[in-house]
């Protein structure tokens, strides 16, 4: 079991990784803002990928409430519209220093405050979020598949922007031209685009106990391999190498679509699996006609169990265990990997060969016992397996 050692840390691992992340400028480094009108910048964005990240410096603000900051639209000329008047949706984010603000209903103090804000054309009023920020030298505020979150905090869930955020590529406009002037600094103003890393399979074969009942004969190994790949991020599958029962070597079989979830008190990771179906590969020439299994044939499993016992340190595995059923030409076989079954054989002695008839695992006829296994049908038609050493 040592080989796997490093299987912990592929086990537990489901979240994508970035292996490269790109950005492009949307706007020069600490740019201010300084009252005027930032025209609208055409930005293609994939919410699935990227994001827009503003790092802005709001000490150089005035005093004046809601000076605009910046404004995120489907349509080039609504993004400076409070009023959509040409089809667009766009969300717009205030900035408050220290200032009394008529909310509706009374004047209120807004200190470092930010408004967000998101208009479409038809909605006769705003959708509006809230936000003070602690250090108004620098604010980050993203927005990505989630929302727009603000010194990382979800200010405004996506969900509640839905026309800024289709699937794929969606054509936006980032500007600044919308209400009271702003005197905010871009210190940045980014697409950030994180491309996910090539997966590259990882296999690693271990080697333990087994046993396999197939047609009224068990068989123990000492020594069988299986192989547990993770062929794609979060998915496994287990390869039973060399998979014999009653001496016939059909071929290696595979059970793909296993997830793996690990109990934090007993360190078990549990194998389950969606598929009812395994494939064969590298099949036994000399059976696989006779059986009806060729390369990439499939055959149904049911009673797939498997388990992953981890240490306590969770840096080694202690024992990899799983089962499940095949049926083969009307046969089914029961395969236990990480078990021997009991020895279920009789001794050769107990037989009385005249009384019972004689084969051979394949099948022939004998005369008399051989040194092997073999098969005793007894009168009353109970078949048994008789070892001889």
């Amino acid at each position: 079991m040592k080989k796997i050692l490093s299987l912990i840390a592929m086990l537990v691992m489901t979240a994508t990784a970035f292996a490269e992340t790109t950005s492009e400028k949307l706007v020069e480094d600490n740019y201010a803002l300084a009252g005027k009108v930032l025209s609208p910048k055409a930005v293609t964005v994939d919410w699935a990928t990227q994001k827009l990240v503003v790092v802005l410096d709001m000490t150089t603000c005035s005093d004046t409430e809601n000076e605009r900051v910046f404004s995120v639209s489907n349509n080039e000329t609504d993004v400076a519209n409070w009023e959509q008047t040409n089809g667009g949706s766009t969300v717009h984010l205030f900035y408050t220093k220290n200032a009394q603000v008529w909310t509706g209903t009374a004047m209120e103090l807004y200190h470092q405050k930010f408004a967000v804000q998101y208009r479409y054309q038809g909605d006769a009023s705003a959708t509006s979020h809230y936000k003070e920020v602690t250090d108004p030298s620098t604010v980050t505020v993203v927005m990505d598949k989630t929302g727009i979150s603000i010194d990382g905090e979800l200010v405004f869930p996506a969900a509640e922007m839905p026309n800024l955020y289709g699937e794929g590529e969606n054509q936006l406009y980032f500007g600044a031209g919308c209400g009271t002037p702003g005197y905010a600094t871009y210190k940045s103003v980014e697409l950030v685009t994180e491309k996910a890393e090539t997966f590259s399979p990882v296999t690693l074969s271990t080697t333990d106990v087994a046993n396999a009942v197939y047609n009224g004969t068990t068989t123990n190994y000492d020594a069988k391999t299986v192989e547990f790949v993770q062929y794609e991020e979060g998915k496994y599958k287990l390869v039973w190498k060399t998979l014999e029962a009653g001496s016939t070597i059909f071929g290696d079989y595979t059970i793909k679509n296993i997830t793996v979830a690990e109990d934090a008190d007993t360190h078990v990771l549990t194998l389950t699996t969606t598929d009812t179906e395994g494939t064969w590969s590298n099949v036994n020439p000399a059976y696989g006609f006779v059986f009806g299994l060729a390369e990439g044939t499939k055959t149904a499993f049911t009673g797939f169990e498997g388990t992953c016992k981890l240490n306590e340190t969770k840096d080694a595995i202690e024992k990899l265990k799983f089962k499940f059923n095949i049926s083969i030409m009307g046969n089914e076989a029961n395969l236990v990997f990480g078990e021997k079954a009991p020895e279920t054989g009789i001794n050769a002695t107990t037989v009385a060969e005249s009384a019972a008839t004689l084969f051979t695992v394949d099948g022939v006829k004998l005369s008399k016992l051989q040194k092997g296994l073999n098969i005793v049908r007894s009168a009353d038609g109970k078949v048994k397996k008789v070892l001889v050493k």
